[in-house]
């Protein structure tokens, strides 16, 4: 119908506005990403051409697996209990079921146009970037950001890092068509340093090592191949050796917390028994500022603090170190975490363990079809009461490990499909050469040990894309 009107490539443009509403949405807008899922189904619905969908959908073996495992959490619905929350959970899963399905039905573009849509991605999300850190930096009182992790305004900071990660990776590709590339490449490096986003971190260094090991292979130099994991093993080790060893302040007078209360009261307005901008204990975060900054948690080493060390500590940075910003910054946090172990509230790294361990138990008792898609949520509270966790009821969280979500979803046969749809996608990807493919679900399988990658819309939505994107030999 609409060929009469406006021409036989009427639908191969529309399919191709609905890949840029995509790349542009996932860095920005779930509206958009929502109109890209609405305008491009009726657009194959219009077209109409569905023996050439059906060929393209039967030829496609990697979207086979997607189906599938849509199908098998389908299933799963018939062994949990909460059936409202089960439907849900497969009404927000319904993107990755639909989504490759518009994007494998119609060909793939030119060379050229492929290449346009990732510059849109690349600039999407390097202007995305842009308003993050402007935003955070001149209008953070107006805005209410008070942790730098809330500095990506449009959605997940831990998705829009595996974002800046992916666009990191094709400005580095392109380095070799225009050194201009370098500029976003540098920026995408800085806001990843700045962010402090864990994830980012893994990310990149995912990125950069792929990259490295990738063309050092295709060119016989194992050699440097060898240096390389020597170097990531030396590297590795230093981390867990930093990690590995207790915060120590020196102490340069006595704590008097009555004389702390007293002098507190004068310098600010938050009450002192009460809670800084981040929601932690003041009281807490102004002794562990105060014997980071000078050893002295009295009226004495407060009187010494400026006024921007008071608005830090009102801003809940417990610790100079945290202050300074920057990948030490995230690290000194977690090296606090781990050898002050015992309240997990607030702390991202012991609240996880936490989450991972009531999991492991769910999974012992439900080993072979998990608790259900509909259950999780459940499962995993009464296993918190259970064992008495010390998490606060707002912080009883699910696994923020997909493998684990996967294995409660489906059992063990959910969590082995899994590994086999990243597995035979890497397998496809490294046989046809396809560097951003390679990278991209790599960077995903390594995310979903420590995040429930899928859970989100904006997550989901980039999995859902690429993976359809990259299925196929894409030459750009």
């Amino acid at each position: 119908m609409l060929q009469r009107w406006f021409g036989p490539k009427i639908h191969a443009r529309v399919h191709y506005f609905v890949l840029l509403l995509f790349v542009v949405g996932i860095a920005c807008s779930k509206f958009l990403m929502s109109m890209g899922l609405l305008l491009g189904a009726l657009n194959l619905v219009l077209d109409a051409s569905f023996k050439q969908y059906y060929r393209r959908w039967s030829e496609n073996r990697l979207l086979h697996f997607v189906l599938l495992f849509y199908l098998l959490c389908w299933l799963s619905l018939f062994w949990s209990d909460n059936w409202s929350e089960g439907f849900n959970q497969l009404r927000r899963l319904t993107t990755l079921l639909l989504l490759p399905l518009i994007i494998t039905a119609k060909p793939l573009p030119t060379p050229n146009k492929i290449k346009g849509l990732l510059s849109i991605f690349l600039a999407a999300v390097v202007i995305t970037s842009l308003v993050n850190s402007i935003a955070f930096h001149f209008f953070s009182k107006e805005l209410a950001l008070i942790d730098i992790r809330q500095m990506s305004l449009f959605g997940s900071h831990i998705r829009f890092g595996i974002l800046v990660a992916f666009a990191f990776s094709i400005s580095i590709e392109r380095i070799k068509t225009s050194k201009w590339y370098v500029l976003p490449l540098l920026w995408l490096a800085f806001y990843t340093y700045e962010s402090q986003v864990l994830t980012g971190y893994l990310a990149v260094f995912v990125i950069l090592f792929g990259q490295l090991i990738w063309r050092y292979y295709l060119k016989e130099k194992f050699i440097q191949i060898y240096l390389l994991l020597g170097v990531l093993g030396i590297v590795v080790g230093a981390l867990f050796y930093y990690l590995s060893r207790p915060i120590e302040y020196h102490e340069t007078c006595p704590t008097n917390p009555i004389s702390l209360r007293a002098a507190w009261s004068e310098k600010s307005k938050l009450p002192f028994d009460g809670l800084d901008l981040r929601g932690q204990q003041l009281a807490v975060t102004l002794e562990r500022y105060l014997m980071s900054k000078n050893g002295c948690a009295s009226k004495t080493g407060l009187d010494k603090l400026s006024a921007q060390d008071i608005n830090f500590i009102e801003l809940g940075y417990a610790d100079i170190h945290e202050t300074k910003g920057g990948i030490m910054a995230r690290l000194h946090g977690l090296r606090y975490q781990i050898h002050h172990s015992s309240n997990p509230n607030d702390h991202s790294l012991l609240e996880r363990l936490a989450y991972w361990k009531a999991a492991r138990e769910v999974i012992q008792a439900h080993f072979i079809l998990g608790v259900g898609i509909g259950d999780v949520q459940d499962a995993m509270q009464a296993q918190y009461d259970k064992q008495k966790s010390e998490l606060r009821q707002d912080r009883r969280l699910r696994p923020h490990n997909y493998y684990l979500t996967t294995w409660l979803n489906t059992g063990i046969f959910g969590f082995l499909f899994l590994l086999a749809l990243l597995y035979f996608f890497l397998k496809q990807q490294w046989h046809y050469r396809q560097l951003q493919g390679f990278l991209f679900v790599l960077v995903f399988a390594f995310s979903f040990l420590i995040e429930d990658g899928l859970e989100t819309q904006m997550g989901l939505t980039m999995f859902a894309f690429f993976y359809a994107f990259y299925s196929r030999r894409v030459t750009a």
